[in-house]
């Protein structure tokens, strides 16, 4: 299932995430402050502004496992995407995807296998989208976290 369609939105997940890797800047109220109307308060992290939460991390490189929890109150297309590092240098790039029904719940657990030298350091990063063939629609970061 490797349209172009589906090349374009994981490059543009991969873009959105190095850009949120480096900095996360949370902004609310632009167009409140353009009609006059209060603005809207600033969320204390990116995941409350977004469709989804990921409620929980679960990195054990010693185990080869990667997972997560991800509660949706809207329906939302969300998108992991995991490093995999092997003697302190990336050796593999695993992706999956999956659309969380509102009110719904994705919980996952990877296993990957050894590998020569072993797995030393994993990453996840967790975005979502309301409409992944929106060329125009911005990721939201839902959760990200090495080990």
């Amino acid at each position: 299932m490797r349209s172009s369609t589906n090349r374009k939105r994981i490059a543009r997940t991969a873009a959105a995430l190095v850009a949120a890797a480096g900095a996360l800047v949370v902004t609310a109220g632009a167009s409140a402050a353009a009609t006059g109307a209060p603005a809207a308060p600033v969320p204390a992290d990116a995941s409350a502004s977004a469709g989804c939460v990921t409620t929980d991390i679960h990195l054990d490189p010693a185990a080869r496992e990667v997972g997560w929890t991800v509660e949706c109150a809207d329906r939302r297309y969300v998108f992991a995407d995991i490093t995999v590092f092997a003697g302190g240098v990336a050796d593999s790039n695993p992706r999956e995807a999956k659309w969380v029904e509102a009110g719904g719940t994705w919980q996952d657990l990877n296993v990957y296998p050894q590998t020569t030298p072993p797995i030393d350091h994993l990453c996840v990063h967790l975005v979502s989208y309301v409409d992944p063939n929106d060329p125009f629609e911005q990721p939201q970061v839902i959760g990200h976290a090495c080990v």
